[in-house]
């Protein structure tokens, strides 16, 4: 893409106002990826005040806001203008916050409106967005003519809403062709290749694949290193380690998305998985407190509907407060059947904890139950699960794997992490798991080879390699210190490590020159050498 900057100052130089904002419309519309965009935004204290204020300069700001995945910048915008104004793209906040009839009527209006190409195609995927919200007959419709008439990106983008409304429709073989389908579409931007990998994610969760959605969010992973795009893998990471049962890092993940999240419903969404998790971690207050939070950021926490009340129902529910659940109840949306289910969930447990009868599922609500995917639901309602018999799939146990037999490695419930064998966090942990999972700093500080040459360096490095193995580990409190005793937690079962065969004691945490390893290489030399 060439240098959309240089016309941008040759247009403000000739006090060209229509043509510069038509020019930056231009550029958002056609860019190839976000991150082509965020420059063009840089620049905008270029541009005059007053030709941003106009109803075209609303416009252009609005594109670039858009294409440059600037959500909350396009919310204060669309706060800001007037509400005749950028009907499209209140339509697509209308569907962000699952406001369907909103967005219905809005993209109904938008459509007509709209000139051929990326705004007809914009406003074409609202409309099919919110016609399968409200699981209108002609959904599927809608979003073929948006595919068969739209320029490659906006073919693309059709396809992933395509993909995420058939998944909500339980519908993922279809889901997962579209899928495949718009990484070609998209292959040149990054940042929808991400979105893509994380809907894969979600897909095989839902159909008890944790190694395929592993992959999937490793394939995301490469892609995004950090910054916006890493911030986008937080929720399907929340959704992964809740259903491997790694609620600490379940938690941990929804917390950081705070700081880096942007858009409120996909932040909402991901604080709801962590209210999860500090449900099932007994900690039901907390809970509540989160999926509150999740609740306000669609502003529904005291008024309005929407399908984010279902969960603000179960972490009622959970913490055994009847009364708010049933009112949270009375306002929940069930735009889709993985909504509708929730809803039923809420809903029967409510009934069953008022001592009523137990509600009838209907039959699609029976055929939901008889395949139930989320695991979660087990420890979260055993109760009424026993009650009507269901079964889900068995959350699978968590586990860590060090191998010492050669460089240390480890394992988390089958995903190596990426441990570097020659850091100091390697050794720490292998010197840990070989003691019993409990060590003393004294003894760590005499065991291991650290840098520096001082007692304070030593401790200094020390700290930084417990540090170092809490992020590998992936929470706070993977790794404690107390009372001078560093302690691994017992939250995951701990395998025992692996260690060198006889006559290879010199492979024992191969690499690493570590006092403590020189010492139990000798020691188990000379145990197994002939007397």
């Amino acid at each position: 893409m060439a240098d959309p900057l240089i016309p941008l100052r040759q247009l403000l130089l000739r006090d060209d106002a229509e043509g510069t904002l038509r020019h930056l419309i231009q550029v958002s519309q056609h860019a190839r990826r976000a991150a082509d965009v965020l420059p063009v935004i840089a620049a905008l204290p270029e541009v005059p005040q007053d030709w941003i204020g106009s109803e075209l300069g609303g416009l252009t700001l609005a594109w670039l806001y858009f294409r440059g995945m600037q959500h909350r910048q396009l919310d204060d915008l669309l706060d800001a203008r007037p509400p005749g104004q950028l009907l499209p793209f209140r339509a697509h906040l209308h569907l962000i916050h699952r406001r369907s009839e909103l967005a219905l009527n809005l993209a109904r209006f938008s459509v007509l409106q709209a000139p051929d190409g990326p705004t007809r195609s914009l406003t074409l995927t609202q409309l099919a967005g919110a016609a399968a919200m409200l699981d209108h007959s002609h959904w599927k419709d809608l979003y073929q003519q948006q595919i068969a008439q739209a320029l490659p990106y906006y073919r693309g983008m059709g396809r992933l809403q395509f993909a995420f409304d058939l998944q909500h429709h339980q519908e993922v073989g279809e889901a997962t062709t579209e899928l495949t389908r718009a990484l070609g579409d998209l292959r040149h931007d990054p940042t929808s290749s991400t979105y893509i990998y994380r809907s894969l994610v979600s897909i095989a969760l839902d159909t008890n694949q944790p190694g395929a959605a592993l992959s999937a969010l490793r394939k995301a992973e490469a892609i995004a290193q950090d910054g916006l795009l890493a911030s986008e893998l937080l929720l399907p990471r929340t959704l992964l380690t809740l259903n491997l049962t790694q609620y600490p890092i379940t938690l941990k993940t929804a917390m950081s998305a705070r700081e880096h999240i942007s858009a409120p419903d996909r932040l909402a969404s991901t604080l709801v998985m962590g209210s999860k998790a500090l449900a099932l971690m007994g900690q039901t207050f907390e809970a509540v407190l989160m999926a509150q939070e999740a609740a306000a950021l669609h502003r529904v926490l005291d008024s309005g509907r929407h399908a984010i009340l279902n969960h603000l129902a179960l972490a009622y529910l959970h913490a055994g407060d009847l009364p708010r659940a049933q009112e949270a109840l009375s306002r929940a949306d069930s735009y889709s059947q993985h909504a509708g289910t929730l809803s039923w969930l809420a809903r029967a447990e409510c009934a069953r904890q008022a001592g009523d009868e137990p509600l009838p599922p209907g039959d699609g609500i029976r055929a939901q139950l008889a395949t139930l995917r989320w695991s979660w639901v087990r420890a979260y309602l055993p109760a009424l699960l026993e009650q009507y018999g269901v079964v889900t799939f068995a959350p699978p146990e968590w586990t860590v794997r060090v191998s010492l037999a050669g460089p240390v490695r480890v394992w988390m419930s089958g995903d190596e992490l990426p441990l570097r064998a020659t850091r100091p966090e390697a050794g720490l942990l292998a010197l840990l798991v070989t003691a019993g999972g409990q060590v003393s700093r004294e003894r760590a500080l005499d065991a291991l080879d650290l840098p520096g040459k001082t007692p304070t360096a030593r401790r200094k490095a020390l700290s930084a390699a417990v540090a170092a193995l809490r992020e590998l580990l992936g929470w706070p409190g993977a790794l404690t210190v107390d009372g001078g005793v560093l302690r691994l937690s017992d939250a995951p079962r701990w395998e025992e490590p692996s260690m060198p065969g006889r006559g290879r004691e010199d492979f024992f945490c191969e690499g690493r020159f570590d006092p403590w390893v020189l010492e139990w290489r000798e020691e188990r030399a000379l145990a197994g050498a002939p007397d």
